[in-house]
């Protein structure tokens, strides 16, 4: 993603703030009546969720797109079938896509059995996305497939959507926690977002809807920047090693040494710019197989973290110029490469069995205004370097 072409598009919303606003404040007034109003258990869940959506009809009605008609009729028909639908849906503690998916294809069985004839029941990514998003919109970001699409093109973010696919809903929202870092940097842009909601506005704290709004107008409302030569994201060194090259220092004797750290603070930073490096791993791989004539494979490259989820036990899906396999595991730091970082035990037993195509991108000196950075390329089994556990899970005896 170029951060200068974000940074400019966020001083144009700025000059176009009020225009936009007249047009789109209508999603903090959707979440509010939502919030007021929705309950789960309600006696009446037809009723309860008619009232709860009342204000949502921009984000789910459109031309020859019904989705909210289509959720009322089958709660009309199934009411208590289409509420556990919901339960599930905002139970937190499954997977957030499983959750999308999930609900859609429920939704799509029910509808067929309660209405035969009607062949679109409308319960798409964008609309199941809108429901989680009214529920926690301190957690989710409103989506549409189009907008995304718009927007990644014009920031040069790397992953391309595919329609219909459930990954595009996990990499817009990657996307949008790392938009959200710039625009909560500029204070003059947080006070305009302030000044204009009133009591009927739902106050988003984590400015998730305004993130959300500002990549919407980029797409939608935004005249195009003038073309003008961005800085080329570049390799400024890279190095291939294998484990046998590498001395690893083990140290199993703990110094007891008493530290304070804000770990909530150091999580979210160390994750913005983890997803970073991914994102400039996926993009220098997939422009070293066009510069070597491999476009088919180019075409590709997978960033297999944010579309399936974390567990793989590697982040992007990569091809040598041969055709094989890369696995490969990215480790970003803005420091030097010897600063310590962590593999997962799903990642070291990968490296085992993918030995002769797992990489691990040890990327530092990463400047993400530039996007410049260097890169080791660690290849192999992980093992001989894995030689200090820290964590230990511990299953208790009832």
């Amino acid at each position: 993603m170029n951060i200068q072409i974000v940074k400019k598009y966020i001083e144009e919303y700025k000059r176009e703030f009020n225009r936009v606003h007249n047009q789109e404040i209508y999603k903090w007034h959707a979440i509010k009546q939502f919030q007021e109003n929705f309950d789960i258990n309600s006696k009446d869940f037809y009723s309860n969720l008619e009232t709860s959506l009342s204000k949502s009809d921009n984000l789910l009605v459109s031309r020859l797109y019904f989705p909210k008609e289509m959720l009322l009729e089958n709660i009309e028909k199934t009411p208590e079938r289409v509420r556990e639908m919901f339960k599930v849906l905002y139970d937190e503690d499954f997977d957030f896509l499983e959750r999308v998916e999930n609900f859609r294809s429920e939704f799509g069985a029910l509808s067929k059995e309660n209405f035969p004839d009607k062949k679109n029941h409308y319960q798409d990514h964008r609309t199941v996305v809108v429901y989680l998003t009214l529920m926690y919109p301190e957690r989710y970001f409103f989506y549409k497939f189009a907008m995304f699409k718009n927007f990644a093109e014009k920031v040069e973010y790397p992953y391309k959507p595919v329609k219909g696919r459930v990954g595009n809903v996990g990499q817009f929202h990657s996307l949008c926690e790392l938009v959200r870092y710039e625009i909560e940097k500029d204070q003059d842009l947080l006070n305009l977002h302030e000044s204009r909601l009133e009591d009927d506005s739902y106050r988003d704290k984590n400015h998730n809807v305004l993130t959300q709004d500002f990549i919407y107008a980029v797409a939608q409302h935004l005249n195009e920047l003038p073309k003008q030569e961005t800085q080329k994201s570049e390799i400024i060194s890279q190095r291939k090693v294998s484990i046998n090259e590498l001395t690893a220092k083990s140290n199993n004797i703990p110094n007891f040494k008493p530290i304070i750290t804000n770990h909530i603070q150091n999580n979210i930073q160390n994750k913005r710019i983890g997803d970073l490096g991914e994102i400039w791993v996926l993009k220098q791989e997939k422009d070293f197989l066009i510069k070597n004539g491999k476009e088919n494979l180019a075409e590709k490259v997978f960033h297999s973290a944010k579309n399936e989820g974390d567990g793989l036990g590697y982040d992007i899906l990569s091809y040598k110029l041969n055709g094989e396999k890369k696995y490969i595991e990215v480790k970003t730091t803005k420091g030097r490469k010897n600063s310590t970082f962590y593999i997962s035990r799903n990642e070291l037993e990968r490296s085992k069995i993918e030995a002769d195509n797992y990489y691990l991108y040890r990327v530092y000196e990463f400047n993400e205004e530039t996007e410049k950075g260097k890169i080791l390329k660690i290849i192999g089994d992980l093992s001989d370097i894995c030689v200090a556990p820290i964590n230990y899970k511990v299953t208790l005896a009832k």
